[in-house]
């Protein structure tokens, strides 16, 4: 239930709107939409489950001053929100928000959640807000990212240190000793111990339904009646949950990725995505058995695969640090990289170098999948996620017969349930009772009626369609399904249709056809001037990069854009391009900064009709969060110049 790797591919939709050129995505509604507009409701004075105090308080948005923000039209602001509602004079938490601020004359707001749960919504703004808001065409709209409580800076979780998640981040799948065994067991239990003596009865507060509580005490904080809400994977739930509690404060909403898990058999809960990233790995060795350019192609990828999982369970490999690199990384990383049709390339090109040896691409994967950074640090993600699923009463609860279970899913996902043990089965519910006790979830329902769209995905590997089809019928009329049928979790960035669709609910209030399916886009053709651009000195010819392609969010379905490399700097990078295109005839612009990170020099240039952006990533660029997956893919010292081009 993670909303993929896709931050920054947002960006690359930013820079249509930097060079002013409109992106289609914005100026046209595909199909299928039914241009049926649906009135928003009139709030009533007080909606079921209302506990938020009111408030008259504008919250005082300033220029940020987190180190993640660097772009300057953003603004920042806290909210205080009580922990428990039934005592609103207690302890708080100070809510962490981001906003990108609505151009022309302001619609409402439009609140975002990634997903986890444990997600921070705060990141995601920061690195990717303005895209989004391009990309949906909601400009007129706030747009307001936040960490709900108990993830990062909104009173971010911390059962266990750092140094703790590291110890246990990658433990052996199949422990051959008793130190080995007793490391697992010191994983779980340590993190029960940690929670219950930092955080005692307090565990059961930081619920869904209290995030939605706190959504509502953000609405009521800017004073409007009523708000729009994006939310993916679990944030389609959170996203629910606040549309079950306060139905008339509804604007519109759009749930993308569904999760609904509320109702599900022993083995669905278990099974769902087991089943489902067996055959995402399934789509992605055929793809690489068909793809002359994979790195890990072969007759048979699944077997190659297969081999090496074995060789590093036998002999782990030690990667630049001392970190030991063994067969759970590698499953990790494998599954990372399944979320997401980018990232085919990148899994394939570090399996390959694992092979030889090299093990820091699926390290790289399997970090950024587990939120570590380079330093050894840790976002909250999955320790909020552990403590959010137990106080919401969405974890998995004990099977009746889990030694049958497992043998069913040993057969239904060979490769992702292959040292599946029954006691991994009853693990989620041992650490609920303990940190919590028994919690029922909420029952999900809808009686607004502002519009709300579900988007699923046929080859979704984490949510399966069925969630969707389930809340739609929960949430009633003025629900509508939308079905992708390309590969991946996270549809937002997947189609110009799906984007078409959301955008269309969340600005113009409009719903989509019923049934309405979406397909991918398809991959923009390179451009007929593009051969002809000159190629200053010192730069290298077109380079395969998957790593930086994925982290650049460079899919060819969005752009057609090509990556090169020089041992110049940045600025030097550019200057030189300046000068070649200049004597080939186009002129230089200034434009707005589509990637505002250190050492990141931009150039864009036009010939009066087509137009070209020039990025050149210094070393020091990939030291920051949204990069660092990247650097494998690099020697020391080099600068990626990144060419897109913009318009025909």
């Amino acid at each position: 239930m993670r909303p993929g790797r896709r931050l920054l591919a947002l960006l690359a939709t930013a820079a249509l709107a930097a060079c002013g050129t409109t992106s289609a995505v914005h100026t046209t509604r595909a199909d299928p939409i039914d241009g049926v507009l649906v009135p928003s409701s009139e709030p009533s004075d007080t909606v079921p489950g209302d506990t938020t105090p009111p408030s008259s308080d504008r919250i005082d948005w300033k220029q940020c001053d987190d180190p993640k923000v660097h772009d300057p039209a953003l603004e920042c602001a806290t909210l205080q929100v009580p922990l428990d509602y039934d005592n609103s004079t207690g302890d708080t938490i100070d809510m962490a928000l981001i906003k990108v601020p609505a151009s022309g004359d302001r619609d409402g707001t439009m609140l975002f959640n990634p997903g986890g749960p444990g997600g921070s919504g705060f990141d995601f703004i920061a690195f990717s807000g303005g895209g989004l808001a391009s990309t949906l065409g909601v400009t007129t709209l706030d747009l307001i990212g936040f960490d709900p409580r108990g993830v990062d800076r909104s009173g971010g979780i911390h059962c266990v240190s750092d140094q703790f998640q590291d110890r246990h981040l990658y433990i052996d799948e199949t422990p051959d000793d008793a130190q080995e065994r007793a490391l697992k067991d010191e994983a779980h239990n340590g993190f029960i111990d940690g929670c219950q003596q930092k955080y005692g009865d307090t565990l059961r507060l930081y619920s869904t339904v209290n995030t939605a509580r706190d959504m509502d005490a953000i609405r009521a904080a800017i004073g409007d009646e009523q708000i729009s809400y994006l939310g993916v994977s679990y944030g389609t739930y959170l996203g629910a949950t606040y549309a079950t509690m306060f139905p008339d404060r509804v604007r519109a909403m759009v749930l993308d990725s569904v999760v609904e898990p509320k109702g599900d058999t022993d083995e669905q809960q278990f099974g769902t995505q087991l089943v489902g990233f067996e055959g995402a790995f399934d789509h992605w060795s055929a793809w690489c058995e068909g793809e002359a350019a994979c790195d890990f192609k072969s007759p048979d990828v699944g077997a190659r695969w297969d081999a090496l999982r074995q060789r590093l369970d036998d002999n782990p490999l030690t990667a630049a640090g001392g970190r030991e690199v063994n067969s759970a990384t590698m499953l990790r990383a494998t599954q990372a990289a399944l979320y997401t049709e980018t990232d085919w390339p990148v899994l394939a090109q570090a399996l390959n170098n694992a092979e030889d040896g090299n093990p820091a691409g699926i390290l790289a994967l399997a970090d950024s999948y587990n939120g570590r950074s380079d330093d050894g640090s840790f976002n909250t993600l999955f320790q909020s996620y552990n403590v959010i699923q137990c106080a919401s009463g969405i974890a998995s609860r004990a099977p009746a017969d889990p030694e049958a279970i497992v043998a069913t899913l040993r057969g239904e996902a060979p490769r992702f349930a292959k040292n599946l043990t029954a006691a991994d089965l009853t693990a989620d519910a041992d650490t609920c009772d303990k940190l919590v006790g028994a919690v029922e979830p909420i029952e999900v329902s809808y009686t607004g009626d502002g519009p709300i769209v579900l988007v699923a995905g046929n080859n979704d590997p984490a949510t399966p369609i069925r969630w969707a089809t389930k809340m739609l019928g929960e949430l009633g009329s003025k629900a509508r399904l939308v079905t992708f049928t390309g590969e991946g979790h996270g549809q937002l960035l997947a189609s110009t249709c799906i984007a078409n669709i959301e955008g269309a609910a969340l600005s113009d209030l409009t719903l989509p056809k019923p049934d309405a399916v979406c397909e991918p886009d398809p991959v923009v053709a390179k451009p007929d001037w593009w051969d002809s651009l000159p190629v200053p000195p010192g730069v290298s010819g077109v380079a395969s990069l998957p790593a930086v392609s994925a982290a650049l969010g460079a899919a060819p379905t969005q752009i057609f854009s090509e990556l090169r490399t020089t041992a110049l700097s940045s600025d030097e990078a550019v200057a030189a391009y300046t000068t070649a295109l200049i004597g080939a005839g186009l002129q230089k612009f200034d434009a707005p900064s589509i990637f505002p990170f250190d050492d990141v020099v931009q150039g864009a240039y036009s010939d009066g009709n087509a137009t070209l952006v020039v990025l050149a990533l210094g070393s020091q660029a990939f030291e920051s969060d949204p990069l660092q997956s990247a650097k494998p893919d690099l020697p020391p010292g080099t600068t990626v110049v990144w060419l897109i081009a913009v318009g025909g």
